[in-house]
């Protein structure tokens, strides 16, 4: 429940603390939780394949990584954060996104609700 990940400025995160991660600027921004949002300065190829190794992060945009366990609904080609933020998933992706969200959804229910 209370994995960690170092990141590559070696601060170290509480995995489902985070909501989401979007790039900009040379900058990545981890919206969290229970804390601040911690920024780096990190290449955005880098906190994609730190979060994406673990099954409950997904890029459903250029960008973004979202945490499925803070995704609210799913409409369309949108997902509805935790916070009200509203994330888009693009065309190109939207197959495997969304076959990964429904993958998570169906196991959370199988394993009997939230971990």
């Amino acid at each position: 429940r209370m994995k960690t990940a170092k990141l590559p400025d070696g601060t170290n995160i509480v995995l489902r603390n985070v909501l989401y991660a979007d790039f900009a600027s040379h900058r990545v921004t981890l919206h969290c939780k229970y804390s601040d949002n911690t920024v780096i300065r990190a290449s955005f190829s880098q906190i994609e394949s730190l979060l994406c190794s673990y099954p409950y992060f997904f890029s459903p945009c250029k960008g973004v990584v979202v945490n499925f366990y803070e995704v609210v609904s799913q409409t369309g080609n949108t997902f509805t954060m935790s916070d009200g933020r509203i994330i888009p998933i693009s065309r190109r992706k939207s197959k495997d996104v969304l076959e990964a969200y429904s993958s998570f959804r169906f196991d959370l229910l199988r394993k009997g609700g939230e971990q």
